[in-house]
């Protein structure tokens, strides 16, 4: 397991970088990529909003050496930050990149408004990268970027893949939320909720969804017997809220 290339950084490095997600997400994260690794699935990871890389650089290392990462953000771009979530920073970036062992060339960054991606340019990323493992939407929180990027995030990610969708109940950002309601009601999204925890909703592909969810919660409530687990239903599937234990370890090495 590679999960050793993350622990190091979720000890001390994650504070070191400005943004949003704390060490314990990685209760829920490291069971299924644990999931992955004993399924064979594998691949690199994206992430739509990278502010300064923090999310982005533990996913990373979670798949250090699984192919090259791709970065989606405005950047300077601000005229683009429509809702101004975060104004992310190239030079910021790129410099915890190499502060964390990611090289350059592992990454690649594309700076560009998500909205204005095209069905070629997905269809380009798809080629050059192949199906990501996991992908984190985290860009303007508005509800029709929210729609937009999932739905770039599913076509993106393969059927084994993750896909984190940030701020998913945080009241400063309703968008998000009645995004995916909009998403999840008027349609049939093939990427399906399986556990909420630290701000984030996890989805993966239908196909997948039962396995993941029962091994998500019988790895969690073994490996992090102190978090607090409870089944619920969003939209019609089981979904795992957990509240971790904030003073326990991020991962189980």
């Amino acid at each position: 397991m590679s999960i050793e290339h993350v622990a190091p950084y979720l000890d001390g490095g994650i504070k070191k970088v400005q943004g949003w997600c704390i060490p314990q997400l990685w209760n829920v994260i490291q069971p299924l990529h644990e999931y992955q690794e004993n399924a064979g699935i594998t691949g690199p990871i994206a992430e739509i909003g990278v502010f300064h890389g923090k999310f982005f650089i533990g996913l990373a290392l979670t798949k250090k050496g699984q192919g090259k990462h791709t970065a989606f953000d405005v950047f300077d771009l601000q005229h683009f930050n429509l809702d101004g979530a975060g104004k992310g920073n190239l030079e910021a970036f790129t410099a915890n990149l190499r502060q964390f062992d990611l090289p350059e060339d592992e990454t690649e960054i594309r700076r560009v408004d998500s909205m204005a991606l095209t069905r070629r340019d997905i269809a380009e990323i798809r080629a050059q990268r192949g199906a990501f493992s996991m992908f984190s939407v985290d860009g303007c929180h508005m509800v029709e970027h929210t729609i937009n990027d999932f739905r770039i995030a599913m076509e993106l990610t393969q059927p084994g893949g993750i896909i984190y969708v940030d701020d998913y109940l945080n009241p400063d950002w309703p968008g998000v939320q009645e995004g995916l309601a909009r998403l999840y009601l008027n349609d049939a999204p093939r990427f399906v909720p399986i556990a909420y925890t630290c701000n984030k909703l996890f989805t993966c592909h239908i196909s997948y969804a039962r396995d993941m969810f029962d091994h998500l919660r019988e790895t969690v409530r073994a490996s992090f017997p102190n978090c607090q687990v409870k089944v619920v239903k969003r939209f019609g599937y089981d979904c795992l809220n957990v509240k971790p234990d904030y003073t326990g370890p991020s991962v189980r090495l």
